[in-house]
């Protein structure tokens, strides 16, 4: 169970963060291309980061709800350019 909330946690965690990103990003003013570029190149370091800090973690419970709410919170600003309007 641990494994598993590791490799599809930290990934789904680590692609919000970079959705997140990006929407600051092009928020910010910085071309869509070039945000997507920097924050994914970004996103592997997060995911490797992510990943040992949960095989690291002690309680499962804690873990698993860490990586849902960082990966709800990055979605949530993901969309924030679509919502105002700036993609």
């Amino acid at each position: 169970m641990r494994v598993l909330a590791i490799v599809f946690g930290a990934y789904a965690a680590s692609a919000a963060v970079v959705a997140a990103g990006v929407a600051g990003l092009i928020l910010a003013g910085v071309n869509k291309s070039d945000a997507f570029t920097v924050c994914s190149i970004l996103g592997f370091l997060v995911y490797v980061g992510l990943a040992l800090w949960a095989a690291a973690a002690r309680r499962l419970g804690r873990m698993v709800g860490t990586l849902l709410f960082v990966t709800a919170a990055g979605t949530g600003i993901g969309f924030l350019p679509t919502l105002i309007g700036g993609a």
